[in-house]
């Protein structure tokens, strides 16, 4: 059958040549126009269990050669013990295949796929892949066949069944360093000692600076480095090549260090990498009901969708292609897709596994989690991806556990729109360049650890999802109803966002969209903020920690802040044990003029700063919300609490002092109406230290006595 080429699509010119293809396609959901039978009829088939070199395991008497199409037959159990560049056309596994674990193997394959009952195993948890030798699978640089494969979903690892692959132990995957890294050295201090690193592994180390404005964006020279250990003793490492540049940490306003950059480990020695990146790249992709437990493997130059517009192949009701896609959705170096879990729940609990894992190089995204639940995602170093590096993809996602990850170098999509296709609160949601996306709020992110990406370190604001499906229960199908629950996340709470630290080249730290807490957070060297705060109602910033450069404050136009709060103004923020220095604003709000009011069934908003310390050119900056009648009170009220402000040594800038508390910076000069002032108590800790401050056009002459007539307000002090 024959098909017609219009510029970059494909029209199908033939329906019977569409249904011919349906029918040999397994459904999956989540998966439009089905899973193609990537290894129909077959070349050479497994007649026995044994081991791959031997003839006597194969139909034809001889050992799979170059563009054989191999199946492993259901019950068998065949031992993978070559090392060998023959290209197969495909290998599917619905026995059980197994990689060597004491020899070096490699298989070249442009189809490597899973069958619901088969098993792959590269190293297990008991007898992981020796330190000495590898294990390399190469997903080979083949044309895809848009007749069997209209939607391009092979080349690559494609799974329904069981996958374990496990490497020698790195321990840490990526560590702190205990002195600064400068330009010229060879040689790098670690904060601990490791295992398993040795000679030859590739090691990555961020950006650290802080960009001023011109450096941002398309002006963007990065400055991240992939390195060679030459030796490693104890703490410290000898580099083959000196660093090209500095890796400045954080100081405090005293300029003593307190903060240092992490390196990362990307090599591994079970390696799942594409022949040819700059051909057909590989992409693996885990769904239904497969069991994934993935430990110390190198996932390199993999992942096939690209960043801007997708254009995804179309599909009829009968799961029939009516028009060839250019830039398929779905097609990530690692992607969780519509996967339910297995059937038997694994003994850690946890439906997938990810640890200690490294991601290098990808298109779009580096570790991606779509509308898959209970996993665990551990320990594992992603580098070098494009939109963003660790991604929960519709929001759907439910009850993962990130812990423990380092994501550094995501570059974002540019300037231009529209770009992924995605609804969201941006033009590009998850495109934007970060190290940790997440759509949705129902996971636990703790530990992790963002650094040099274009935009966030970490962002939690992706929009209104209104209600979504979650499962009512491990293992839950989720195509259908019975076994899901419906969720509103109006006013849904992330359910943990705790210890995690973002630096170096990025804009913002944390970007939250969501209720509930950011506990215990480190950023440094932000260019705009420590952490945006823009939740549905209610948000606690609670041990967080912001250190800037303040060689920045000698430009004006340089407006760090450590926690920017959304002009929101129904909205209530608490920010408490905050210790922000060396930023043009400690606490920042701004309220922009326009005509607002507090959303139908929301109490009041505020901005409650307490129990916190400031050594910034401004410590906290509200523009309140105006002033209302005296029968009312504020929409928006302020309040700063038992906190220490104490002065930054910067360049004063023109009509713009510095100042602990105020309501002046960035106000319009045509706004002279009434604000509501800030209340502060126990300024400096000083109890009874008590006061109002307001917009300086409209500061009152003499303070009125506390004897008038009206009634009280809630918040307000009179004094």
């Amino acid at each position: 059958m024959k098909a017609l080429h219009l510029g970059f699509i494909l029209v199908l010119t033939s329906v019977a040549w569409a249904q011919e293809i349906h029918n040999h396609s397994r459904e999956v959901h989540g998966v439009p126009g089905g899973v193609p039978d990537f290894c129909g009829q077959p070349t050479v088939t497994s007649v026995a269990g044994g081991v791959w070199s031997n003839p006597e395991t194969w139909s034809t008497g001889k050992v799979p050669a170059s563009e054989d199409r191999v199946a492993i037959s259901a019950g068998h159990d065949v031992l993978y013990d070559m090392a060998s560049d023959a290209k197969l056309a495909c290998a599917e596994i619905r026995g059980r295949l197994r990689f060597r674990a004491d020899a070096n193997t490699r298989m070249k394959t442009a189809n490597l796929m899973v069958m619901d009952d088969g098993y792959l195993e590269v190293g297990s948890t008991n007898d992981p892949i020796a330190a000495n030798v590898t294990a390399e699978i190469i997903i080979a640089d083949q044309k895809i066949d848009r007749q069997l494969d209209p939607a391009e979903l092979g080349v690559g690892i494609e799974s329904l069944g069981k996958i374990t692959m496990h490497g020698a132990m790195k321990s840490p995957t990526f560590v702190r360093l205990a002195q600064e890294p400068l330009a010229g050295q060879t040689t790098l201090l670690l904060e601990q000692g490791v295992k398993g690193w040795k000679a030859g592994d590739h090691i990555v180390i961020p950006d650290t600076r802080q960009l001023r404005e011109g450096e941002r964006g398309s002006n963007y020279k990065a400055q991240d480095e992939k390195v060679e250990i030459a030796s490693i003793a104890e703490n410290q490492i000898t580099l083959r090549t000196p660093l090209k540049y500095d890796h400045k940490g954080a100081r405090n306003a005293e300029d003593k260090l307190e903060f240092l950059p992490h390196i990362g480990n990307l090599s591994r020695n079970v390696i799942i990498r594409s022949e040819n990146p700059a051909g057909t790249r590989g992409h693996m992709i885990f769904m239904s009901r497969a069991e994934i437990d993935l430990r110390f493997v190198e996932v390199r130059e993999m992942g096939r969708t690209r960043m801007g517009v997708l254009d995804n192949t179309e599909f009829n009701d009968q799961g029939q292609a009516r028009k060839l896609g250019t830039n398929q959705i779905g097609r990530y170096a690692i992607h969780f897709h519509h996967y339910f879990g297995p059937r038997q729940m694994p003994a850690d609990g946890y439906q997938f596994t990810l640890i200690g894992n490294a991601v290098d190089g990808t298109p779009k995204w580096g570790v991606t989690v779509h509308n898959s639940h209970y996993g665990l995602v551990q320990d594992n170093v992603v580098y070098n991806t494009h939109g963003a590096g660790i991604v929960t993809e519709d929001g759907t996602e439910s009850f993962n556990v990130f812990d423990h990850n380092f994501a550094l170098r995501s570059q974002g999509s540019g300037d231009f729109a529209p770009r992924s296709g995605y609804s969201g609160a941006g033009p590009d949601p998850g495109g934007e360049g970060g190290g940790f996306w997440f759509r949705g709020p129902n996971n636990y992110i703790r530990n992790n650890v963002a650094a040099n990406a274009d935009v966030f370190g970490f962002q939690l604001a992706a929009g209104s999802l209104d209600s979504v499906r979650i499962p009512a229960f491990k293992g839950a199908d989720m195509a259908t109803d019975r076994e899901t629950v419906p969720v509103d996340t109006t006013d849904a709470k992330v359910l943990e966002f705790a210890n995690n630290e973002a630096y170096g080249a990025i804009q913002t730290g944390v970007a939250f969209g969501w209720n509930g807490e950011i506990k215990n957070f480190r950023a440094w060297h932000p260019s705009t903020h420590g952490v945006t705060a823009t939740p549905t109602d209610k948000l606690t910033v609670d041990a967080i920690t912001v250190r800037g450069d303040k060689s920045l404050l000698t430009d004006a136009e340089e407006r760090p802040a450590g926690v920017w709060v959304g002009n929101y103004i129904s909205k209530s923020i608490a920010i408490r044990n905050a210790d922000i220095q060396r930023m043009r604003t400690g606490v920042a709000s701004p309220f922009f003029r326009s005509a607002q009011s507090t959303e139908p069934g929301r109490g009041d908003g505020s901005v409650t700063v307490e129990n916190s310390y400031f050594r910034d050119y401004f410590g906290v900056v509200v523009a309140t919300t105006y002033q209302p009648p005296a029968s009312r009170r504020p929409v928006k009220t302020a309040v700063v609490r038992n906190s220490v402000f104490e002065p930054l040594k910067v360049p004063a800038i023109p009509k713009t002092p510095p100042a602990a508390i105020s309501m002046n910076y960035n106000m319009a000069p045509d706004d002279r109406e009434p604000r509501a002032p800030i209340l502060v108590y126990d300024f400096n800790k000083k109890a009874g230290d008590d006061f109002k401050v307001y917009y300086s056009l409209q500061a009152p002459l003499t303070v009125a006595p506390c004897n008038d007539s009206r009634p009280a307000l809630d918040g307000w002090v009179c004094k």
